[in-house]
């Protein structure tokens, strides 16, 4: 359920959006979507927060 509430938060409360982060992570690392998309939710997790990491140390 920790799963479930983790993308709840972030506003994925469809299957069509979890789809739509997967993509956004593929491009992000440069990677085909479905490696990305076939990747456990504790991975996916892990590359979410990191490209947001990345993506707030590149902005500043």
């Amino acid at each position: 359920m920790g799963h479930c509430s983790f993308f709840h938060e972030r506003g994925i409360s469809e299957v069509t959006d979890l789809i739509a982060v997967a993509y956004d992570l593929a491009w992000f690392w440069k990677t085909d979507p479905e490696l990305m998309m076939a990747r456990p939710l504790d991975v996916l997790c892990e590359s979410l927060e990191h490209a947001q990491r990345i993506n707030k140390t590149q902005q500043a």
